[in-house]
C-alpha cells in the first residue's frame, strides 16, 4: 500500500490567507480600546526663527494642528512674542554667545486641550503625543512654524 504525501498546493495557500485576514478583521472590531477619560492640560510651546510681524498672526482662541500628520493640538489661550536668539560663535575668541538675533522672533504660544494621561505622555484627541522637549510643527489660520514644547500643566 502505498502513503500519499501531503502537498501544499496554491489552493491551500489562498485559504489560509483568506483565514488569517478573516481573524485579523474580527480581532480589529471586536478588541476596540476601551475609552478613556480625558482631563484638561495646558501646555506651551516656542515657535522659532520666524520673521519679525509673524506673532501678530497668532490669536488666542485658535485651532492649532500637527503639520505633518494634521492632528489636533487644541486652542491658543495665550501667545507672547519674544526676541529670538541663537548660540553663535565669536571668531575672534573662540567663545560661544548667546545672541539676540536682528528682523527674527519667536513666539511663545500655550495652549488648552482634553488629553487621555499615560505613564509616559499625554495624547490629544488619542494621537499627538504631548511630551515636554519634544519637536512639534505646528499650523494655524494663516501661519505655521516649528519648535519644541517648553512645558506642561494637569
Amino acid at each position: 500500500m502505498e502513503k500519499k504525501k501531503f502537498k501544499i498546493n496554491l489552493f491551500d495557500i489562498v485559504i489560509i490567507v483568506i483565514l488569517l485576514a478573516l481573524a485579523m478583521f474580527v480581532y480589529k472590531y471586536t478588541h476596540k480600546e476601551v475609552a478613556v477619560d480625558t482631563k484638561p492640560i495646558r501646555y506651551t510651546f516656542e515657535l522659532t526663527d520666524n520673521q519679525v510681524g509673524f506673532t501678530d498672526l497668532i490669536e488666542v482662541g485658535d485651532d492649532i494642528t500637527d503639520n505633518v500628520k494634521n492632528y489636533y493640538m487644541g486652542k491658543v489661550v495665550a501667545v507672547e512674542k519674544v526676541p529670538h536668539r541663537e548660540l553663535t560663535e565669536n571668531v575672534q575668541t573662540g567663545e560661544i554667545l548667546d545672541a539676540e538675533m536682528p528682523g527674527k522672533e519667536t513666539a511663545i504660544i500655550t495652549v488648552e486641550a482634553n488629553a487621555t494621561e499615560s505613564a509616559s505622555d499625554f495624547k490629544v484627541n488619542g494621537y499627538f503625543v504631548v511630551k515636554a522637549g519634544i519637536e512639534v510643527a505646528a499650523k494655524g489660520p494663516g501661519y505655521a512654524g516649528r519648535g519644541y514644547i517648553l512645558s506642561i500643566e494637569r
